[in-house]
């Protein structure tokens, strides 16, 4: 397997105009640097803050980790909004977001992905930064999820969704629009007789040029969006 340091080298030399080509190429090196029988590649991805401060986390193949500025972006804007909340990581992948928020005093974390590779890599990722007590780990996609009405009886205070690239089709937009308007259900403020203060955030991971602004969003704002290179993230809030 290559080396990480090869592969930054590599992605330098790249010349790309848009998120498709940088996908393309993402698995192209996937493919000729993970050999199939390997359920996992260990990459240099940590949990920034908190207790389980600079633990390091596998990913699984084909996954692509939040990067310690992403992560230090969110958190940021999170602050001590963190504390005590409970959160939901749809796509959830490695399970860094979920994992860091535990870290940095977060109540729980469900972490849902349909990916076999994705849960073995969580279970030891789990195990390996001690929140086994304060997880829970859902093999099912993240769209069956949100179609079984006993999920909805649930509240997540923080809700993150890392959806594939290939799920933000612009000439389908409902697919996603569908995901967000779901998951948002799960907010405190949309449920009824709610005392929390907090009415509850959600926070997407998408392509820098990805027309945010065409999705039928209803009951939430964008509070803020943070560009890193071709991805962005997006604050939403409840109003």
């Amino acid at each position: 397997m290559q080396s990480q340091k090869k592969i930054r080298k590599m992605k330098a030399k790249w010349h790309i105009d848009s998120w498709e080509d940088y996908e393309q190429m993402e698995e192209d090196i996937a493919k000729k640097t993970i050999r199939n029988k390997e359920p996992n590649i260990t990459a240099k991805v940590r949990i920034i803050a908190g207790k389980a401060k600079n633990h390091s986390l596998s990913i699984p193949k084909n996954t692509r980790p939040l990067t310690d500025r992403l992560k230090t972006t969110i958190f940021d804007v999170l602050g001590s909004d963190i504390v005590k909340k409970e959160i939901l990581d749809l796509y959830a992948g490695s399970g860094s977001f979920g994992l860091e928020a535990l870290s940095r005093g977060a109540k729980s974390a469900t972490f849902v992905d349909a990916g076999k590779n994705a849960i073995y890599v969580m279970e030891e990722n789990i195990r390996k930064t001690g929140f086994l007590a304060e997880t829970n780990l859902i093999k099912q996609k993240v769209e069956d999820f949100l179609g079984e009405k006993r999920n909805f009886d649930n509240t997540y205070d923080i809700i993150f969704i890392d959806p594939p690239y290939k799920k933000f089709n612009e000439k389908n937009i409902k697919e996603i629009e569908n995901v967000i308007n779901a998951s948002k259900l799960m907010l405190p403020g949309f449920k009824k007789n709610n005392r929390r203060k907090f009415k509850g955030a959600l926070i997407l991971k998408h392509p820098r040029r990805y027309p945010l602004e065409k999705l039928d969003l209803n009951g939430i704002k964008c509070l803020e969006t943070y560009n890193f290179g071709l991805n962005a993230v997006s604050i939403y809030i409840v109003i």
